[in-house]
């Protein structure tokens, strides 16, 4: 185990959390003139401070080498780490007077873009603390698709193999490095929050929303400047600017990259944006006519509500201009099944993925033929791809584990004294990375305060775990992965 190289890595990123850190006192000294920078000092030194120590600690005057298994390591501590400093700034804020745990909460709620909250007043934040949530969960977002497209591929998480055949192939190659790769997506990533903020000023959103809600959009966070969401907005051209943005949140930004070096037909041969796209369509006609039968509304009031609300919650978003929880008990179920789907791979969503619902449906039609002809040959097929059988098992074990975290974790919530609507419901949000879900403390305009702090660390890790997909912090609990 290459412990200097994972501690080094730890290091610089820790130092860049403390650099970034001063971005939040620029921003408020730019819109005010003043500095603030009491609730930054101590999180900043702390960060600065032990970074260093680890980067100098650990520097080599050789290149840092870390393989596959220290990848499983530097992952998983990484995202344990950086929130905890994160949240420094949280617990600093004297005016939101949240506790150690409530601080951590945020900031791992912010970096894996879950975007619930267990602050109950947000006009209790100050600007720059606002800034400051926001800009984590860009750095998340990012960190996401960086991880979905370049780390899990290695390390062959869920059926991510998949990506990493297609990637490494020399014909469809789209990058020389990873270094350049990382370039790309980080510069395509900023610029579709550039233009989505520019698309919502136009639409009348003053600067601070608009900068909000472009970057919590097309990192599918959700994360809102207040307690209803967009509730309180009434302004149907923004609605329209973020419905678009969380459907490009939500989508594979490696095919932008691709579609820039020339490739423009890969958007219509791409089975998982096309299943990602029909999958919106028909739950977006779902909740528009659950919408339109339970109520008084128009069709195009109910269009309204109900596309945008089931965007949300399929790309993991977490935003909503209605509280579905009124529109009746069917609408309690749906919206989080919708939110266990999840975007494309690559993308900034949580949950399963699209692509292994494809697979494994495609595998279950294999099955079905075979029973039906016991002599006939049937090899499932995914993007020209044959699907292997470690491809499968992969993939089953993914959605296995997937569904028995969210039961393990609904238990342990329970313990707590949640109801089982609250717990089955919050377990799903936290481990999807949605943070809304339904009931009282986690439903719309939920604050999770109130919630035991023992609750609130199981949520922690299922966020944490959610984000990891699963297998990557798992396999930490196996002994042989600590063996020679």
């Amino acid at each position: 185990m290459n412990w200097s190289g994972v501690l080094f890595i730890n290091g610089v990123l820790l130092t860049t959390v403390g650099i970034l850190m001063c971005i939040p006192i620029l921003f408020e000294f730019c819109i005010t003139g003043n500095i603030q920078i009491n609730d930054f000092l101590f999180p900043i030194g702390g960060c600065m401070f032990i970074g260093l120590s680890l980067f100098f600690a650990n520097k080599r005057s050789n290149n840092i080498q870390i393989g596959s298994t220290d990848t499983f390591l530097l992952t998983s501590l990484t995202w344990f780490i950086l929130p905890i400093f994160a949240g420094l700034p949280f617990f600093c804020c004297k005016p939101l007077e949240l506790s150690f745990i409530d601080s951590w909460y945020e900031g791992v709620a912010a970096l894996t873009t879950t975007g619930t909250t267990v602050i109950r007043d947000m006009s209790l934040m100050p600007r720059w603390i606002v800034a400051w949530r926001f800009l984590l969960s860009y750095v998340g977002g990012v960190g996401m698709i960086l991880m979905g497209m370049i780390i899990f591929p290695i390390l062959r998480i869920g059926g991510m193999q998949l990506f990493r055949t297609e990637s490494s192939d020399k014909n469809e190659k789209i990058m020389p490095s990873v270094a350049q790769i990382a370039a790309w997506i980080v510069g395509i990533y900023s610029g579709l929050i550039a233009i989505s903020f520019v698309l919502l000023r136009l639409t009348g959103l003053p600067l601070e929303e608009s900068i909000c809600y472009a970057i919590s959009t097309i990192s599918t966070s959700g994360l809102s400047t207040h307690a209803d969401s967009l509730a309180h907005l009434d302004n149907v051209w923004s609605e329209i600017v973020m419905l678009l943005s969380m459907i490009l949140g939500g989508s594979s930004l490696i095919l932008f990259i691709k579609m820039l070096k020339g490739n423009f037909g890969l958007m219509k041969k791409d089975p998982q944006l096309r299943g990602y796209f029909e999958v919106l369509a028909v739950f977006a006609l779902l909740t528009t006519f659950l919408r339109w039968y339970n109520s008084d509304l128009s069709l195009i009031s109910s269009l309204r509500e109900g596309v945008f609300n089931s965007v949300s919650f399929i790309t993991t978003t977490g935003l909503f201009n209605s509280n579905y929880e009124r529109w009746g008990e069917f609408a309690a179920v749906l919206f989080p099944l919708m939110s266990l789907i999840g975007g494309c791979t690559g993308s900034t969503s949580g949950g399963i993925k699209i692509f292994r619902f494809q697979i494994l449906f495609a595998c279950a039609k294999t099955h079905i033929l075979q029973l039906r002809r016991p002599h006939g040959v049937f090899i499932p097929m995914y993007n020209g791809q044959k699907v292997t059988e470690s491809i499968a098992a992969s993939i089953f074990v993914f959605i296995a584990l997937y569904i028995f975290t969210i039961g393990v974790a609904s238990l342990l919530l329970a313990s707590y004294g949640l109801d089982f609507e609250t717990s089955l419901s919050a377990a799903i949000a936290a481990v999807g990375n949605v943070g809304v879900g339904v009931g009282r403390l986690v439903g719309p305009g939920g604050a999770q305060i109130s919630i035991a702090w023992g609750a609130k660390v199981v949520l922690i890790a299922c966020m944490i775990l959610g984000r990891l997909e699963l297998l990557t912090l798992l396999t930490l609990l196996v002994p042989s992965f600590w063996r020679r």
